[in-house]
């Protein structure tokens, strides 16, 4: 893939306008958030299927690998959308939120 984080993410930003152009989606603000969590519920989904902890639907879809990884790539397009449509700078919030704890972390673990 080799695209830096807002390279992928202007891709699934012209994808997700595209696609609602398309099938004429209007997306408002609880739209990118109530997509957000129907997408982790089909990743559920599938992590329970591929664990063999739920039964899959009468077609027998799912519950593969690819199945997985296909819930997961949803999950995180949707969540880039989320972040556009809110301006959210996601790198400065983990830089600050988590990041900045690093040094820390590996000094205690270093004591260990």
């Amino acid at each position: 893939m080799g695209d830096t984080f807002r390279e992928l993410s202007d891709r699934i930003g012209k994808v997700g306008e595209l696609y609602a152009r398309v099938h004429d989606i209007e997306r408002s603000a609880d739209w990118y958030l109530l997509k957000l969590m129907e997408e982790l519920g089909e990743l559920t989904a599938e992590h329970l299927l591929l664990g063999g902890r739920a039964k899959p639907d009468a077609d027998g879809a799912g519950g593969t690998r690819e199945a997985l990884e296909n819930e997961a790539a949803d999950l995180f397009g949707q969540f880039v959308l989320y972040l556009r449509a809110n301006e959210i700078d996601i790198e400065a919030a983990i830089e600050r939120k988590w990041l900045r704890h690093l040094d820390k972390y590996v000094d205690l673990d270093a004591k260990m």
